[in-house]
């Protein structure tokens, strides 16, 4: 009798066993975020989507949160303590542009929901594939994609103690790249970037009051080209004075030529150039005529490449650049 009640008992821990390990080889279905509703509340769901912006995490690392979308909506995830600590030990912090496929206890407020995540084991991250495109197609990119963009550097400047955003210009499109200081342990330490350097960088697609950023993961995402006069001129889409009509008004452009003017006025100076084949224009250049470092050895007959935006001042068409980056004097050898 002893001998079938051990049998019994066995049996059944070994069917409970079965049941617990066919459980979990079992992937829990996906909930769409659009669909998690106040019932919900404490629900144990499986949720899977991109990282659409930079992680939170407290100083301490012991709290971190992160905003994911799928093909229906968006919901903010967070973690705490030992999760967060295992996760940072794991090199597994999600960052923009990845896939991420997680699970956790719904938390539903407001009927806005969100999601705690228990364990670390319970999320799992990819980085997309990153598509090369223009500064200007990055709007039609859905917010998450990975995108790999060029341009020259326009602005350096600090948000605050946890931010760097780098302005990108290609053509008539800027766009932010953004590098999260507060993440070092993550990203790595800082690329040092300066205006007028060349840049390409993957990163993730954001958004910020309606304009699309690139998030970068890593300082590894940045190649960075230094902005010499040289390097700048080469990069330049340099046209003849000829070929700008009334169609590029607006437009970003570059021209080449002698100079044949210089008028300094109170805001900056006019300067006349002329190109090989004797077409002219006028380049209106206003602060950046200020710290450009050759405004007062420059002189009629040097050679200039300048960039800026065509523009039309009563009814004749000119230049405005916008820097001093935007002028390169051209040494004659």
């Amino acid at each position: 009798m002893r001998l079938l009640r051990g049998l019994t008992l066995l049996l059944a821990i070994a069917g409970t066993a079965a049941l617990v390990l066919a459980s979990q080889a079992t992937a829990r279905p996906l909930t769409l975020i659009a669909s998690v509703s106040p019932s919900m509340n404490f629900a144990y769901v499986r949720v899977e989507g991109v990282v659409v912006d930079y992680p939170s995490l407290a100083p301490e690392q012991d709290y971190l949160s992160f905003r994911v979308r799928d093909t229906s909506g968006e919901m903010r995830v967070s973690a705490y303590r030992s999760t967060v600590k295992a996760l940072l030990e794991a090199g597994r912090l999600p960052m923009p542009g990845d896939r991420a496929t997680l699970e956790g206890t719904l938390r539903v407020r407001d009927d806005e929901p969100s999601l705690t995540l228990n364990v670390a084991d319970a999320l799992t991250v990819q980085a997309n594939d990153a598509r090369t495109v223009d500064l200007a197609a990055l709007d039609a990119l859905p917010l998450g994609a990975r995108a790999t963009v060029a341009g020259q550097a326009r602005r350096v400047r600090a948000a605050g103690e946890s931010l760097h955003i780098i302005t990108l210009r290609q053509g008539d499109t800027e766009a932010d790249v953004l590098i999260p200081l507060s993440l070092r342990a993550v990203f790595g330490p800082p690329p040092e970037i300066s205006v007028g350097d060349w840049l390409t960088v993957t990163g993730g697609v954001g958004e910020y009051r309606g304009r699309r950023q690139v998030l970068p993961a890593t300082a590894a995402a940045f190649t960075i080209t230094p902005g010499d006069d040289n390097t700048t001129a080469q990069r330049l889409d340099i046209r003849p004075i000829g070929a700008f009509n009334r169609d590029l008004i607006g437009h970003w452009v570059a021209t080449e030529g002698r100079l044949t003017r210089i008028r300094e006025i109170a805001r900056g100076a006019l300067l006349n150039i002329e190109d090989d084949a004797g077409d002219e224009t006028t380049l209106a250049v206003f602060d950046a005529w200020f710290s450009w470092p050759f405004s007062q050895t420059v002189t009629v007959g040097d050679r200039i490449v300048a960039q800026g935006t065509l523009i039309d001042y009563k009814g004749k068409l000119e230049i405005q650049p916008q820097l001093p980056i935007d002028l390169i004097w051209v040494r004659d050898d």
